[in-house]
C-alpha cells in the first residue's frame, strides 16, 4: 500500500515544483508589457523566454520595432529583454536588461 501511494506521491511533488516555472514565467511576460515604455509607439512582440530552478530567475526576450535609420527605409526589429527575480511565486525585482535605454531607468538602487 505504501508503495502506491509512493508512486502517486512523488510525480504530483515533482510537478509542483514546474508550476512554479510556468506561473512565474507567465508573470514575468506580463509585467514585460505593463512596464513596456514604448507600447503607445511601437508594439513589443514576445519571442521567448528561460527560467532558472522552479523558475527563481526568469529572463524573457522579445522585439520591438524603432524607425529606420537612413538609407533603411523598412522598420527595425531591436531586441527587447528583461529579468524578474521571484521567491517561489512572490515577484520580488523586475528590470530591464535590453535596450541600454531601458536598462538604465530600471538598474538596481545598490549600483
Amino acid at each position: 500500500m505504501n508503495n502506491r501511494f509512493l508512486l502517486l506521491a512523488l510525480p504530483l511533488a515533482l510537478l509542483s515544483g514546474c508550476t512554479s516555472y510556468y506561473v512565474n514565467v507567465d508573470a514575468c511576460k506580463n509585467r514585460m508589457r505593463a512596464d513596456y515604455p514604448g507600447a503607445a509607439s511601437a508594439p513589443l512582440k514576445i519571442t521567448g523566454s528561460g527560467a532558472a530552478y522552479q523558475g527563481s530567475r526568469v529572463i524573457v526576450r522579445g522585439t520591438m520595432e524603432t524607425d529606420p535609420v537612413p538609407p533603411a527605409t523598412k522598420k527595425l526589429q531591436a531586441p527587447v529583454a528583461a529579468e524578474c527575480t521571484f521567491n517561489e511565486k512572490t515577484l520580488t525585482g523586475f528590470q530591464w536588461l535590453s535596450p541600454a535605454v531601458f536598462a538604465k531607468k530600471t538598474a538596481p538602487a545598490d549600483e
